[in-house]
């Protein structure tokens, strides 16, 4: 899960940086579930992993969020990172499929260090 509330930019960006996401899910797109859980199941089947990247926007476009807001006064949204995870799990549970996850939330590994410019 990755930062980006309302736009993807930060996701994507990474996503092309790094070269080596298999699926980029943000909020502007209209995501379908069964379809992600598809084609991880196809790339676990033919290359043994999938690495997923998820714009935390996506909390409030992939499921429904409490509708309460932060001390800032921002929306909160529900954790997609942890809800995609569980579907995941529970989609390859149900194909009887081995499925061990390394779920990597960044948010306050960023936030936590000086600016750098390099």
């Amino acid at each position: 899960k990755l930062m980006g509330r309302h736009c993807g930019f930060l996701a994507m960006m990474s996503v092309l940086s790094a070269r080596y996401a298999n699926i980029c899910l943000l909020p502007e797109m209209d995501v379908c579930l069964d379809k992600v859980l598809e084609h991880c199941e196809h790339l676990v089947a033919t290359q043994g992993y999938a690495v997923v990247v998820v714009a935390e926007g996506c909390g409030d476009t992939l499921m429904e969020s409490s509708g309460e807001l932060d001390a800032g006064g921002n929306k909160k949204f529900a954790d997609v990172g942890v809800w995609l995870k569980e579907q995941l799990l529970s989609h390859f549970k149900s194909l009887k499929l081995p499925l061990t996850i390394k779920y990597v939330d960044p948010t306050y590994m960023v936030r936590a260090i000086p600016a750098n410019a390099n």
